[in-house]
């Protein structure tokens, strides 16, 4: 019925990421350089071609990117290549593997770091379609909605950390439910280290009901296990990096619903005032539509199920998320990318709500798709 749709939508994908391609830069159109970082840009940098975004700061893909030309913190310029050394740095993971890859030649490194996003996309599209072997359209709707949402080719788009953490914890859902207790502790491993609010999935992950004890024995050694490569990670960066106000990552959380209140002010305000720019007419539709997932995953509770676990945990953080946060609608798709996961997996098909509460649970990817072309 709706196979040659995965065919059409992978090819789509392929075209979106190819059409960034050029043969001076190659992909490093990905990675979002700004020109603002220019004099304080890796020195190795300096000699390769890269693309610049003009008049632009940039955006985080840059700082992990010239992670991956120094992974052990070695230069002294690094800390003042990235805007937050040490909290860049516990993010290591996809600058390791780009390294790694990249087999120590600077522009290897670069590629490769910048099309990593793009494998993972390809990664998760197979885990996925695994998990849904139904072929029908709302199978493909699910998919569609995981694969084309804007957390999701977000992260392709400015090569961030964001999707290669939920194909860890994708990984590690998959394995814990195989009660593959060893592979599913390592994949969170993994996953912590490319994103240490993977923590939050892991605990999710861990307490599989809400009695007394939350954790038993082995469940408590297997999320220790997990947690112990970044705590150990984190201690080898504070040997290396100076510490700043902004190391912890406390910036991006604040009281709660201050931060979804002001986006809703804002835009609203903004729309009045005849500013129809996607910022603000998107994000007050992603407003909507980050409630409507929140909702659907928390009026049918089933702790049985891995997927409503986690993406409820993050689903949270919808409360919590500052201001700064909120301010490109964007960053908090990114945050509360596995909420939006588990709503499209979990979403009930026997239901004449099903496609209502689709389109308005992911009433952004049309401008997703926009943003990436």
């Amino acid at each position: 019925m709706s196979r040659p749709a995965y065919w059409i939508a992978i090819c789509l994908f392929a075209a979106l990421v190819a059409a960034k391609f050029s043969p001076h830069t190659g992909f490093t159109s990905l990675i979002r350089f700004g020109e603002s970082w220019n004099d304080r840009r890796l020195d190795s940098l300096h000699e390769l071609p890269i693309a610049i975004a003009s008049h632009s700061n940039g955006y985080d893909g840059q700082f992990y990117a010239q992670l991956a030309l120094d992974p052990l913190l070695r230069e002294t310029r690094t800390a003042r290549a990235l805007d937050v050394p040490a909290y860049r740095a516990r993010r290591i993971l996809l600058p390791a593997a780009a390294a790694l890859a990249g087999l120590g030649r600077p522009w290897w490194t670069l590629q490769v770091y910048a099309l990593l996003n793009v494998v993972c996309w390809f990664v998760l599209a197979w885990l996925l379609r695994r998990m849904l072997p139904a072929n029908d359209w709302m199978t493909f709707a699910r998919w569609a909605g995981c694969m084309f949402g804007m957390g999701v080719l977000e992260s392709v788009r400015q090569s961030l950390v964001d999707l290669p953490a939920l194909v860890l914890l994708t990984l590690a859902i998959d394995a814990h439910d195989r009660s593959r207790t060893a592979r599913s502790t390592g994949w969170l491993a993994l996953a912590n280290l490319t994103k240490e609010s993977s923590l939050l999935g892991s605990l999710a992950l861990s307490v599989e009901d809400f009695r007394w004890p939350f954790l038993t024995r082995r469940k408590t050694i297997s999320l220790l296990a997990a947690a112990v490569p970044l705590a150990a990670w984190s201690y080898y960066v504070s040997t290396r990096l100076p510490p700043s106000p902004d190391s912890s990552g406390a910036g991006n959380f604040t009281w709660p619903l201050v931060g979804i209140i002001q986006l809703v002010n804002t835009c609203a305000a903004e729309i009045v005032a005849g500013n129809w720019d996607g910022r603000f007419t998107m994000g007050l539709l992603a407003a909507i539509g980050f409630v409507v997932q929140v909702w659907t995953l928390w009026r049918r509770p089933d702790f049985s199920s891995s997927w409503w676990r986690v993406g409820t945990a993050y689903a949270l953080l919808i409360l919590f998320l500052s201001p700064w946060v909120w301010s490109g609608y964007w960053a908090a798709s990114r945050a509360l990318l596995p909420a939006t996961i588990a709503f499209n997996l979990l979403l009930p098909s026997n239901s004449r709500s099903f496609w209502p509460l689709w389109a308005l649970g992911n009433v952004t990817l049309l401008h997703a798709l926009w943003r990436f072309l």
